[in-house]
């Protein structure tokens, strides 16, 4: 049997994913336990200690990883792509809540990135930075009294709003009958052509030429294939 799927996210892209992914879990685990627990009743137990530890490796990933990208990966601005806004997105704005929740067609024409897609990477992004600066703060001690205080709030609210776009990102990935396709790519790295036609038909259109590819699945292995003018079936 054989599917045509569509390159989508490369090895890079996809490390740089579940490395930021990891992170944050480790962060939001090890910093609510932190937050329940007081920061200075933990540093007197090992466990405390070991947790403390398990955060500081969670915020290294969560920080390293987009870095690393930005500096070494050849589409280091592909991302921004998920913040250009044009008038399709208005239109997937007022058609989302009946797509969701109720069920239907509608949603306008998008590109690699849907609106939703590039809302959760704005608050992602701002968010992120925020927790990233203000752990850093509280880490190395850069400030002290009211002000530190001022940036532990800033730290807390932030990590709170991150987890909360977390869950509602991780339901529309990986639970959403409609979307749990989404999650394959992010796991192989190839898109189903029927999802990518249907979901992010722009971005099909800019990539169908050169970005198509059969897997051709058996029991024991797969094989992926280019698409040429002599397989090219659709």
């Amino acid at each position: 049997m054989s599917k045509i799927y569509v390159k989508r996210y490369s090895i890079i892209d996809r490390l740089m994913h579940w490395s930021v992914a990891l992170g944050f879990v480790l962060l939001s685990i090890t910093g609510f336990v932190i937050f329940f627990q007081g920061s200075a009743s933990l540093l007197n137990s090992n466990i405390g200690s070991f947790i403390r530890i398990l955060h500081r490796i969670g915020a290294v990933l969560f920080i390293a990883a987009p870095i690393l990208y930005l500096l070494f990966s050849k589409k280091r601005w592909a991302w921004s792509e998920a913040f250009k806004w044009d008038k399709s997105d208005i239109g997937w704005l007022k058609a989302a809540p009946k797509h969701y929740f109720i069920g239907g067609d509608g949603m306008p024409p998008q590109g690699k990135y849907n609106t939703g897609q590039k809302l959760y990477y704005l608050f992602a992004l701002i968010g992120g930075l925020l927790l990233a600066v203000s752990g850093l703060a509280l880490w190395f001690d850069w400030f002290a009294g009211k002000t530190n205080f001022i940036v532990l709030i800033i730290h807390d609210l932030s990590a709170v709003i991150l987890v909360a776009f977390f869950f509602v990102h991780l339901y529309l990935t990986s639970i959403h009958p409609r979307e749990r396709k989404s999650f394959e790519a992010m796991a192989t790295g190839m898109m189903e052509e029927e999802y990518a036609k249907h979901h992010h038909e722009r971005w099909y259109n800019e990539v169908k030429e050169t970005d198509l590819v059969v897997i051709e699945e058996n029991k024991n292995s797969s094989k992926i294939k280019p698409i040429t003018s002599n397989n090219l079936s659709h």
